[in-house]
């Protein structure tokens, strides 16, 4: 299979610096010096409303008595969607020495789109003095509340929602000492009455919601007077004769707290009892006191009786003493302002749930990627997951993926409205083992039984060539490639065969070395090579000659075996050459310790 780590090595850091442009500009707070992240957690931020914070970090600048040679931050995961961050040096990577400063600072800033309390993962690297790359994760908290709305009349919370919503509506006009009473129409069919009251809105939708907020003012609409004392006797206008002579001329007087007189009744003349109706006298200044009179022309009116009464209140509400004088009072109320305010409730509509395809299928092999990808027709931002978390910088319809794990993608519109798509479960299979073969003369051996094989020559497949043995029979390249039942490949490392051998007329010239790959004593087996001379060669790399042995072949059609010692070579491939006057072979060899 393809494999695309560099391209999406490449495609991440392309991010990486788009991200980094979008917060410039946090401020060192110096009031902290012990080592930690300050503040954590942050201040709460308020869904569809800017958001600007600095971060104060504070190195330590050694650990277990090994010094930090610097710090870096990898990664800034799990912010809120519409959160940004960037550091006060991003321009090298987030790196910090603590040895020329223990502060450092990152912004974040944006718009959240999401509600709730989010636990965002900064993944850190310390270098460390001997120990080298240390990793961890700080966690800081951050909560996004919902938005709310509200005018002079009212107030709601949250400001709308996604599909569906319960709103929860507080009046704010009030009064303390006058009744007031809230009509209310939330725009989904309901009323209410209530200073607070909670409604559901289950469809998308404007809604529009009015509240009309009425204080009432407390009247005095009826006084009557049952009885009254005899203090009205004996004045010259109602003389005592042998009995009181004539009746009281009655008038009764409402005054407030201030004494001020709110109301003088009409006279009624002669009269021990009477009533006043219809007379709605605003209550305004409480407490009230009602004074019975007898109105005389030449002596001094006579006081009947004062009572005290609240007025904050409706009904009727009897008074008496005074030695006789009683009576009643009725109380009831008149609207004396009237509020009437407005709110439109927004309940959106969430994004389609986007479904995740996978290509080429939810299974790859070991340093293999694939692809996942979702239909986005409107447009709305995408965020991906692993494992519930966010994958840095993975924002696009589609992301390249080389790691196990359950991956989900979010859509969310400009509304803040999410959808989330089912997981899908990517499985990445175990590397094969290393791919080894064996030379023995002509042949090429493999043990591997559990693999489909696949002998090559000069990086093309051999036809046919699909047995754990092959007899090569030309000079070229050679290599082994196994496939397991996934389609999962690994080729073994190239050899160069050379089919050349000498050969005379009555016979085949043939070479043997074994064990391969070599360890520290390589056998060489020659048959049936002409007399002669025999150089063997130990080359490495670079073409240095390592090692050189001369072979006396004595008797044609013979076969003489020697050993060469390789003690003193490391692990690696190298060439060995043997030549016979004119005739040169050269053959790559493994040699693992």
């Amino acid at each position: 299979m393809k494999r695309f780590l560099l391209f999406t090595f490449a495609l991440n850091l392309f991010f990486a610096t788009e991200i980094f442009a979008q917060c410039p500009g946090c401020a060192i707070n110096n009031a902290y010096t012990s080592p930690g992240i300050y503040p954590n957690p942050l201040p709460d931020g308020i869904q569809g409303q800017p958001y600007d914070q600095d971060i104060t970090f504070v190195m330590f600048t050694d650990t277990s008595g090994l010094t930090v040679n610097y710090f870096k931050i990898l990664t800034v995961n799990n912010l809120p969607f519409g959160l940004n961050w960037q550091c006060n040096n991003s321009g090298i990577g987030c790196q910090y020495d603590p040895a020329v400063s223990i502060y450092g600072c990152v912004k974040v800033c944006g718009t959240p789109l999401q509600t709730g309390t989010f636990t965002v993962a900064v993944d850190v690297l310390a270098n460390l003095q001997l120990v080298g790359d240390q990793y961890s994760t700080i966690d800081i908290v951050v909560t996004i509340l919902p938005a709310s709305g509200g005018n002079s009349g009212f107030t709601y919370s949250p400001l709308g929602g996604c599909d569906s919503a319960s709103i929860d509506f507080s009046a704010l006009i009030t009064s303390p000492s006058n009744p007031v009473t809230y009509s209310w129409n939330f725009g989904n069919g309901n009323s209410g009455t209530l200073m607070n009251e909670t409604q559901s809105y289950t469809s998308p939708g404007d809604y529009e919601v009015t509240l009309q907020t009425e204080i009432h003012g407390f009247l005095l609409t009826d006084i009557t007077v049952n009885s009254v004392n005899n203090n009205w006797c004996g004045d010259v206008e109602e003389p005592n004769l042998f009995g009181c002579q004539g009746d009281p001329d009655l008038v009764v007087v409402i005054t407030d707290a201030g004494g001020n007189t709110l109301y003088t009744s009409t006279e009624l003349t002669d009269q021990n009892s009477g009533s006043w109706n219809g007379l709605n006298i605003a209550l305004n200044n409480p407490p009230f006191s009602i004074t019975v009179w007898d109105i005389d022309v030449i002596s001094a009116n006579d006081n009947l009786g004062s009572f005290a009464f609240n007025g904050n209140s409706t009904g009727s509400f009897p008074f008496s003493g005074a030695g006789g004088t009683s009576g009643s009072l009725n109380i009831g109320t008149i609207i004396i302002s009237t509020f009437n305010d407005t709110a439109l409730i927004q309940i959106s509509t969430s994004p389609l749930v986007p479904v995740i395809s996978v290509s080429p299928n939810d299974t790859m092999c070991f340093g293999d990627s694939l692809l996942l990808s979702i239909s986005n027709p409107n447009g709305n931002s995408v965020q991906w997951y692993q494992n519930g978390s966010q994958i840095g910088n993975a924002s696009t319809d589609q992301i390249t993926i080389n790691s196990s794990g359950s991956y989900t993608a979010a859509l969310i519109n400009t509304t803040g409205c999410m959808a989330i798509s089912d997981s899908v479960i990517i499985t990445v299979q175990p590397a094969l083992p290393n791919i080894n073969f064996q030379i023995s003369n002509d042949t090429l051996k493999c043990f591997l039984t559990q693999y489909n094989l696949q002998w090559c020559i000069n990086g093309l497949p051999i036809s046919g060539a699909i047995n754990s043995n092959y007899s090569y029979a030309q000079t070229g390249d050679y290599y082994l490639i196994a496939t397991d039942e996934f389609g999962c490949s690994r080729s073994s490392d190239t050899f160069h065969l050379n089919f050349n051998l000498i050969v005379d007329v009555d016979g085949e010239a043939r070479i043997n070395i074994y064990p391969l790959p070599v360890q520290n004593i390589m056998n060489v087996e020659l048959t049936n090579w002409l007399p002669g001379i025999i150089t063997i060669s130990i080359i490495d790399i670079t073409g240095k000659k390592l090692i050189s042995k001369e072979i006396e072949f004595g008797n044609s059609y013979s076969k003489k075996r020697f050993l060469i010692g390789t003690d003193e070579l490391t692990n690696g491939i190298y060439l060995l050459k043997i030549q016979s006057g004119e005739n040169l072979i050269n053959r790559k060899i493994i040699i693992q310790k």
